[in-house]
């Protein structure tokens, strides 16, 4: 049976699995260049029916992530816009979160027609919307049943609502390999902001393995909602820069931060019977945290609510474990992406395995989508290559090329160059673009759209960050190492695959100046790519051209993109990336180099 994910909520994206394969995955924010896009992805799906098109067959069943969407996150996408000024005004009480608290459903509405923000981008006709009952679930569900019944042309057989915490959980749980599967009894946990009026869901294979059992569902937990409003009071994005106060961690001083938590943090949740409940949370949390932080260090405040993360996920796993009689756990949703936390959880000692696949926030829920619809029937998620093609079908790829490369003043295109070239000008310091077959799925670049350094030139951090990136001077970059020879850097005595920068690992002191550029400027920790060959052919083969000429197995990895946009995705992005950075070198299609003048 061939399935159809659609998630049209943040971080919008459509995924295509045809017989228990997922053969496309498509995220809106690369088509419409504002990074955790969400409303509507009309371009995804587009690309998902051209290919089921091509392929002459037909979608059984789509499913919409989500039984309850908001109808102002179609109606008004106004969270694509908001900057940090929004977001205090939103959770302070001055904005919209006011008339909501006050059951002024239409004041709400009527305040949102009002602001101009909404003219800027409207994600379905908003004629047709005008008419939907406002908070009228039913009537938002047959709307967007009926645009997709429009849109597919007759392609699709039937569709229907999934629940949006059933499809992070299939997607932790199915997406992992048959054989992590059958051998071992696996724990899934979900844990996020808020998904269909839940934040947190617990689930336990059936007898057979084919299934999975919801255990427990709750609203309580509100380990992300404290992060993201933590990220806010540091004033920074809410939903998008959480990453941010997880690198600056690192930085606090312990003394310091243990007081906040025992202070701020503490007092707030608690675990009881495997669940995150409220121990005792104040009124107005936003304004709490805001007053009781505002007399402490921005560093020591990140180290706080990292070690607020790190002690309760901990002491979750700890009781699920002793009631549930589990050592293995997926874990999928927002703080799924807590590398820190993720190596904290990995390293307790009754944790046999920890599984986090890749991106597990809101993008992923397109995929969780398609197993929560084919469950056993369906393969694991062994590809993650799964966006736009570099190239177009046609003209042919050099004359592509040599039609955007045009200007001969600015730029050298040079053909058939061999990996042992570029890996040379690796070990003489060059920081070199890589861009080549389909694009990788989620928030990290893992060889196809990546800027690649030398990761023992630690000057190449300063260089990325003022040329290129222009990220913030404490953010880590990441490493992809060859699997085979990961051992000799990174301390990973329980085995743990990391193949999708998920995990953070320690490193080992001694070969440490080999890939110091790769790792947490302060900590040394380290969050890789482990690379296997029949993961990436190409890539891999480049890192170990590099490895023969420098004896490092493994470069420097940052995605290639341009500062406050999502990853490069076609050759028109990767063409502007290239053009408007401080980068010299972009390695196309494993052949092409191209030198800017």
């Amino acid at each position: 049976m061939n399935f159809l994910g659609i998630n049209a909520g943040h971080g919008a994206s459509c995924a295509l699995m045809i017989n228990g394969m997922i053969k496309l995955v498509y995220q809106e924010e690369r088509f419409k260049k504002i990074k955790n896009f969400g409303g509507y992805p009309r371009k995804s799906i587009e690309n998902c029916l051209k290919y089921v098109k091509q392929k002459k067959i037909d979608i059984d069943i789509a499913a919409f992530v989500n039984t309850n969407p908001n109808l102002a996150a179609y109606k008004y996408p106004i969270y694509n816009y908001f900057n940090v000024k929004d977001y205090n005004d939103f959770y302070g009480d001055k904005y919209y979160s006011k008339l909501l608290a006050n059951k002024s459903v239409k004041k709400y509405f009527e305040t949102l027609d009002k602001d101009k923000r909404n003219k800027a981008s409207i994600s379905l006709e908003r004629k047709k919307l005008d008419c939907i009952k406002n908070g009228d679930f039913n009537e938002l569900n047959n709307f967007l049943k009926s645009s997709l019944q429009k849109q597919s042309k007759g392609l699709i057989k039937k569709i229907i609502f999934a629940d949006h915490h059933s499809c992070h959980a299939h997607y932790a749980y199915f997406s992992l390999s048959r054989k992590e599967i059958k051998k071992n009894k696996i724990c899934v946990l979900t844990i996020d902001s808020q998904g269909d009026g839940i934040n947190q869901t617990l689930w336990l294979p059936s007898k057979n393995k084919k299934n999975i059992i919801n255990i427990y569902r709750t609203n309580t937990c509100d380990i992300a909602r404290i992060y993201k409003l933590v990220t806010l009071i540091l004033s920074m994005k809410p939903n998008e820069h959480e990453y941010k106060v997880m690198g600056m961690a690192p930085y606090s001083k312990g003394k310091y931060s243990k007081e906040i938590y025992e202070k701020v943090f503490k007092n707030i949740l608690k675990v009881k019977n495997c669940k995150v409940v409220h121990k005792n949370r104040p009124k107005n949390l936003y304004n709490y945290l805001k007053q009781n932080l505002e007399q402490y260090r921005f560093d020591n405040i990140s180290g706080a609510v990292q070690m607020f993360v790190e002690k309760i996920t901990s002491n979750l796993l700890k009781q699920i474990n002793s009631k549930y009689k589990v050592n293995c756990f997926s874990i999928s949703g927002g703080v799924s992406m807590n590398i820190k936390a993720n190596k904290v959880l990995s390293e307790l000692n009754f944790v046999k395995k920890i599984y986090v696949p890749p991106t597990g926030t809101d993008d992923s829920l397109s995929i969780g989508a398609c197993y929560y619809l084919s469950k056993s029937k369906s393969e694991s998620l062994n590809n993650i290559y799964l966006g736009q093609n570099l190239f177009t079908n046609e003209p042919s790829i050099e004359e592509q090329i040599n039609s955007k490369f045009k200007d001969k003043k600015k730029f050298l295109i040079k053909k058939n160059v061999s990996q042992n070239q570029v890996a040379r000008l690796l070990l003489n310091g060059a920081i070199i673009a890589i861009a080549q077959g389909r694009e990788e799925f989620g928030a990290r670049a893992l060889g196809n759209r990546s800027i690649i350094a030398n990761p023992s030139h630690s000057n190449v951090i300063k260089t990325i960050n003022e040329m290129i990136k222009n990220r913030d001077f404490w953010m880590p970059f990441a490493l992809s190492i060859i699997y085979e020879k990961h051992k000799n850097y990174i301390i990973n005595k329980k085995q743990i695959l990391s193949e999708f920068m998920t995990i953070g690992f320690d490193t080992k002191e001694n070969n440490l100046h080999q890939i110091k550029a790769g790792t947490h400027p302060y900590d040394f920790t380290v969050r890789p790519q482990m690379l296997k060959f029949k993961k990436n052919k190409n890539y891999y083969n480049l890192i170990s051209k590099f490895y023969g000429l420098s004896g490092i197995p493994a470069v420097l990895n940052t995605s290639l993109n341009l500062h406050g946009y999502p990853i490069s995705s076609d050759l028109n992005d990767v063409y502007k990336t290239f053009k408007n950075s401080g980068l010299k070198y972009l390695f196309l299609e494993n052949k092409y180099l191209i030198i800017k003048k």
